[in-house]
């Protein structure tokens, strides 16, 4: 069983008390404006992407078939708003994994390699994310 302690054993250092590493002064605040921004931001284009695909169609159900999607993402405008969307929520999500781990308080070392497999994961997805929708827009 797991016990939490709250204070320092007495007679112990304070050195050996406080081995928490400090986060990064600059990177946390820029890190949290950053995921605020990107989560508010997915709320409205969400709420865009929601009534263009399901709410204003022409069918049962509530979902575009193929000719549909391909007739709504060839206006630019929709393009423009899938592309921030997907770029959004990648960002959003990514930093949100990123704090997740970094709450399991990882050495420098191992959160330089995080951050870079991190940023690795990102740019493949929004390649392969963006490479979609450009298929999409170039068949309709």
């Amino acid at each position: 069983m797991a016990s939490l302690r709250t204070r320092p054993r007495p007679g112990a250092s304070t050195s050996s008390a406080r081995r928490r590493r400090a986060p990064r002064a600059g990177s946390t605040a820029r890190d949290w404006r950053l995921t605020t921004f990107t989560g508010i931001a997915l709320l409205g284009l969400l709420l865009v992407h929601m009534i263009g695909h399901h709410f204003v169609v022409e069918g049962v159900g509530g979902l575009r078939t193929y000719d549909q999607v391909l007739d709504y993402i060839a206006h630019p405008v929709i393009f423009t708003i899938e592309s921030f969307f997907l770029l959004f929520v990648t960002v959003h999500a990514l930093l949100g994994l990123r704090g997740v781990i970094y709450d399991l308080d990882p050495s420098p070392g191992l959160r330089r390699w995080i951050d870079r497999g991190l940023v690795v994961v990102g740019l493949v997805t929004l390649a392969y994310g963006y490479f979609l929708i450009a298929t999409l827009a170039s068949r309709a």
